[in-house]
C-alpha cells in the first residue's frame, strides 16, 4: 500500500496552532493522467520547487494519478522553501535557512502547437489533444505491436504521460528546457540534443508500463537506456 506523502508545514502553518498566524489554508490537488509535479506547479503559479519542498519531494520527483498533492499559499510555500534551506532563484541554489525566497520567475512561454512531421506516425495517448501522440513511423510501428501484445498478456495499456512526452519539436525542447533552467522544470535536455526531437523517446504515464518494457519491450525494439532511477524514459533502438 502507498503512503501517502505528508507536506513540510509552512511557518504560519505551525504558528496558527498558537493563535499569531491564520490557519492552514492549503488545497489539495488530485493528480490526473498526464500531469508532472512541473506542469502542477505551473498551473499554480509556483515553481516546481516550491511545490516539491511543501510536500516534502524533490524536484525530480514522478507523480502519479489519483496521488493527492497539497498546493500552498504564496506565504506557505515561501515558508517551506525558507525551511527547507532553499531559495526559488533561476538558478536553483540553496541557501541557508535563514535566507529569503526570491519571488519565483515568470514561466517561460509555450511554443503555439505544431503539426507533426511527414515522417511520423501517431499512437495512443489519452492526455494529448485528439488522443494522439507521435513517434518516428518505424518507433511508432513497433510501439503499437507491443501496445497490444500488453494488452493480452498483461491487461496493461502503454501510452506516454502527455503531449510532450513522444516526439517533440526543437521549440518545445527548448520550452522545456527553459523550464528547468527557470526552476520550474525537471530535468531536460538542451535542444538539438534530445532523442525525442527524433522521435524516438517516450516518457511512460505509470510504472508498471515499465515493468511491461523489460519484458517484451526487446522484441519491439524498445527499452530502457537512461539511469535506473528515470523508470519513466524509453527509446527505441531498433529490432
Amino acid at each position: 500500500m502507498r503512503i501517502p506523502r505528508l507536506p513540510i508545514l509552512a511557518a504560519g502553518v505551525l504558528a496558527a496552532t498558537c493563535g499569531a498566524a491564520p490557519g492552514y489554508a492549503a488545497v489539495p490537488h488530485t493528480v490526473v493522467p498526464g500531469e508532472t509535479l512541473w506542469s502542477i506547479a505551473a498551473a499554480n503559479n509556483f515553481t516546481t520547487r516550491t511545490i516539491a519542498a511543501y510536500n516534502g519531494l524533490s524536484e525530480d520527483s514522478s507523480v502519479y494519478a489519483g496521488e493527492t498533492l497539497e498546493i500552498p499559499t504564496e506565504a506557505e510555500g515561501a515558508a517551506a522553501l525558507s525551511n527547507a534551506g532553499l531559495v526559488d532563484t533561476s538558478s536553483g541554489s540553496a541557501t541557508t535557512g535563514t535566507s529569503t525566497p526570491a519571488t519565483p520567475s515568470a514561466a517561460p512561454t509555450a511554443p503555439p502547437p505544431e503539426s507533426p512531421p511527414y515522417w511520423t506516425s501517431a499512437i495512443y495517448c489519452p492526455s494529448c489533444p485528439y488522443g494522439q501522440a507521435y513517434l518516428s513511423s518505424n518507433a511508432a510501428a513497433n510501439w503499437n505491436a507491443m501496445r497490444q501484445e500488453s494488452l493480452q498478456l498483461y491487461g496493461i495499456d502503454l501510452y506516454p504521460t502527455g503531449p510532450l512526452s513522444a516526439y517533440r519539436s526543437y521549440a518545445q525542447q527548448l520550452y522545456l528546457y527553459d523550464l528547468y533552467l527557470s526552476g520550474q522544470g525537471s530535468l531536460a535536455a538542451p535542444p538539438g540534443t534530445s532523442s525525442h526531437e527524433y522521435g524516438i523517446a517516450l516518457d511512460l504515464a505509470d510504472p508498471s508500463m515499465a515493468m511491461v518494457i523489460d519484458q517484451i519491450g526487446g522484441q519491439y525494439g524498445w527499452a530502457k537506456t537512461e539511469a535506473p532511477s528515470e523508470w519513466w524514459h524509453v527509446n527505441y533502438i531498433g529490432p
